[in-house]
C-alpha cells in the first residue's frame, strides 16, 4: 500500500491512507505468514530454544520446554480422536496448561473454543450442543457444578485442569494441587499427557478456523467469532511494525484472559511469538492489576480502562519510579480523555518516558485494527490504522464513503477479518459487507471521524446514539460527547448516560454516576446540573442523576450499558 502525498489527496480515506506517512515501511498481503498460529510460534522462536517462554507463579519454562509440551498435548488429543476441524470448547482460566492446549490444537488443526469461566451448566450445554464439541476441559473446581452439562452432546472426553499443576513445587504445596480427581471418568494433566506418547502429524494451514471467541454482548446478543491463524499471525506482523517498542527479552505482564480475543492475541500469541517474557497471571482481574504490576514491573502492560486505573492508583505503584514500563496500553472500550491525561501525568511524575496507548477495535477483527504509537499519538483519538489495514467512514446504513472530518460509521478492511460468525451466516451478511470498491469490509456500528493526517476518533456506538425530541424538534444525542462534557465536572469518577423511553419525547436521559469519595452526593448533583445548563444544549441534559458505587460489567470487564439501562427504568 503506498499513501498519498498531501497535495495528492482524494479526499476520501481508504484511497488516500495518509496513515501510512508514520511508517517506514508498508506491510504487504505477502509479509503474513501462511502457517498456522503453532507454526509462526516455533519458527520466531527456534533459535531461541534456551529462553524464557512463560512465568507463572515462581515457575520459568523456556520455549524448548513449551514446544516440547505442545507436542506432547497435541499427541494426547490426537490419541483421544481430535483431529482437523474438530472443535474442543475451554472453559479456563489464565495458567500455561491454556497456553499449551490452545497451540496444541492449531497444531493438528483443531478449533479451540474459548468461552467465559462465568457460564453457567445450562448455557455450557447449549454451547457444547451448537459447536458438536468433542471434548470438553475446565477447571476441577468447576466441574461438581457443571457435569450435567455434557449429557446428550457430542462430548467423549472431559479433561479436568487445577491451578497449580504447572506451577512450581512451594506453589503446588500451598494450593493442595494433589486433590484426588472429583470424578473417575474424567481426565488430570497428567493422565491426559500420557496418551502422548506417538508423535502426531501437524497441520499446518493458515486458512483454517482455529478458534473460536464471544463478543461482549454490552449492547446485543453474545456471538461465537471464528477466527484463523492468518488473523492472529497477521495482528502480530501489524504490531510488529507500528514501534511501539516490543523487543525479545521483555517483559509482558498476561493480564488478560484468553477467552476474548484481546487476550488470545494481544497478550498470549503476540508476546510469545515476538521472543517477550509472558508473566501469566491466573486471576486476570482488573482489580488486582496494581498488586501485580508493583510485584512483576513489567515491560508492557495491556488491559481495559479498569486495570489501568488499577495500576495508577494502587498505594505501592504510586511509591515507585516507573522507569522500567515502556508500554502501558488501554483498549476494548472508549478511553476518556481524562484518563488519558491523568496516566500520562503520572507516568511523567513516576519518572517513565511512557505515555498511555490506546487501541481500538472489535473480537470480528481479532481485537485491534487501530492504534496509538510513540510516532502517532494525539490526545482524544485511538491512533491510526495499523499498517496492513484500511480504514473508511460511511454514511451510516449505507456504503457511501465519507470525506475527512465528516462523522459516519466506521469500517475496516483488514488480513484479521473474522471467517464469520458460527453457524450465523445472515448476522456475517450484517457486519461483513461487499462495497463498491470490490472489498469486503466490517462494519463496526461505531460512529467516528478520520482527520486528514489519518487519525480516528470515535465518537460512540450506533446503538448508543438516543434520540430526544425537544420542543416538537428531533435530536441525535451521543452519549459518549455528554459522558466526556460532564466527566469534567467537579467531583465526578465516572459518568454513563443512558436512555429512558419516554412516549411523548422518545428518550430521556439518565446519568449514572461515580462520584469522589470524598464529596458528597446532594453536592455532586448540584455540580452537574450546574456544569450541564452553563455547557449543555437542553435536550442534551440528564433528567435524572443516579449515584453507584460502580458501574456493572460484563464477563469481559467493560460496562454494562444493558444493565444499566434496564437500572433506568
Amino acid at each position: 500500500m503506498i499513501a498519498q502525498t498531501e497535495h495528492e489527496l482524494t479526499g476520501y480515506p481508504s484511497v488516500d491512507k495518509p496513515w501510512l506517512k508514520y511508517y517506514d515501511k508498508a506491510l504487504i498481503e505477502e509479509d503474513i505468514p501462511k502457517c498456522s498460529a503453532f507454526r509462526m510460534l516455533y519458527e520466531r522462536n527456534k533459535d531461541y530454544l534456551t529462553d524464557t517462554a512463560l512465568l507463572y507463579f515462581h515457575k520459568k519454562m523456556t520455549y524448548k520446554m513449551l514446544f516440547q509440551k505442545i507436542e506432547k498435548a497435541a499427541a494426547a488429543l490426537a490419541a483421544l480422536g481430535i483431529g482437523k476441524g474438530d472443535i474442543v470448547t475451554l472453559q479456563t482460566l489464565n495458567m500455561p496448561q491454556t497456553v499449551i492446549l490452545f497451540y496444541a490444537l492449531s497444531y493438528i488443526g483443531a478449533v479451540a473454543n474459548s468461552i467465559f469461566v462465568t457460564e453457567g451448566e445450562e448455557e455450557l450445554h447449549d454451547i457444547l450442543l451448537t459447536t458438536e464439541s468433542k471434548m470438553y476441559i475446565t477447571m476441577d473446581s468447576f466441574w461438581s457444578s457443571h457435569r450435567n452439562a455434557v449429557l446428550g452432546t457430542d462430548v467423549t472426553h472431559v479433561l479436568l485442569l487445577q491451578v497449580a499443576q504447572e506451577a512450581d513445587t512451594v506453589t503446588k504445596i500451598v494450593l493442595s494441587v494433589k486433590r484426588k480427581s472429583p470424578n473417575a471418568e474424567c481426565l488430570t494433566w497428567n493422565t491426559f499427557l500420557a496418551f502422548g506418547n506417538k508423535k502426531a502429524d501437524e497441520v499446518n494451514d493458515s486458512s483454517l478456523p482455529m478458534a473460536m471467541v464471544y463478543t461482549g454482548g454490552t449492547t446485543g446478543k453474545s456471538k461465537a467469532v471464528v477466527l484463523s491463524s492468518k488473523n492472529l499471525n497477521a495482528l502480530v506482523m501489524q504490531y510488529e511494525h507500528t514501534y511501539v517498542g516490543l523487543k525479545r527479552g521483555g517483559v509482558f505482564m498476561n493480564s488478560l484472559p484468553t477467552f476474548i480475543a484481546f487476550g488470545i492475541v494481544c497478550s498470549m500469541h503476540m508476546p510469545l511469538c515476538l521472543g517477550i517474557v509472558n508473566i501469566i497471571v491466573a486471576d486476570p482481574t482488573p482489580m488486582n492489576s496494581g498488586k501485580y504490576f508493583a510485584k512483576y514491573k513489567p515491560n508492557y502492560f495491556v488491559n481495559g480502562i479498569a486495570g489501568i486505573e488499577s495500576i495508577i492508583n494502587h498505594p505501592k505503584v504510586r511509591k515507585m519510579k516507573l522507569d522500567f514500563i515502556k508500554v502501558l496500553a488501554a483498549g476494548g472500550e472508549p478511553v476518556p480523555v481524562s484518563l488519558e491525561e491523568k496516566t500520562n501525568h503520572f507516568l511523567r511524575e513516576h519518572q517513565s518516558n511512557a505515555r498511555l496507548c490506546i487501541g481500538y477495535g472489535m473480537t470480528e477483527v481479532a481485537s485491534t485494527v487501530v492504534t496509538s504509537s510513540p510516532r502517532a499519538d494525539r490526545m482524544g483519538t485511538v491512533g491510526i490504522p495499523l499498517p496492513e489495514t484500511v480504514v473508511k467512514i460511511v454514511e451510516p446504513e449505507t456504503t457511501r464513503e465519507l470525506t475527512y472530518d465528516v462523522e459516519g460509521e466506521i469500517c475496516f478492511h483488514t488480513p484479521t477479518m473474522m471467517l464469520g460468525y458460527y453457524k450465523e451466516e445472515e448476522e456475517t451478511k450484517n457486519i461483513i459487507k461487499l462495497h463498491p470498491d470490490g472489498m469486503l469490509w466490517v462494519h463496526s456500528g461505531d460512529i467516528g471521524r478520520i482527520s486528514r493526517d489519518g487519525f480516528l476518533v470515535v465518537v460512540g456506538r450506533i446503538k448508543r446514539i438516543i434520540s430526544i425530541r425537544k420542543d416538537g424538534i428531533y435530536h441525535k444525542v451521543f452519549s459518549k460527547l455528554i459522558e466526556e462534557t460532564l466527566g469534567k465536572a467537579d467531583g465526578v469518577e465516572g459518568i454513563v448516560i443512558v436512555g429512558r423511553e419516554k412516549p411523548a419525547i422518545e428518550h430521556e436521559l439518565v446519568a449514572f454516576v461515580v462520584k469522589n469519595s470524598q464529596r458528597e452526593e446532594e453536592e455532586v448533583k448540584c455540580q452537574l446540573q450546574k456544569y450541564a445548563q452553563k455547557n449543555m444544549e437542553t435536550w442534551e441534559r440528564p433528567i435524572e442523576y443516579r449515584f453507584v458505587e460502580n458501574f456493572p460489567r460484563t464477563d469481559v470487564g467493560k460496562i454494562n450499558y444493558r444493565k444499566l439501562e434496564e437500572m433506568a427504568k
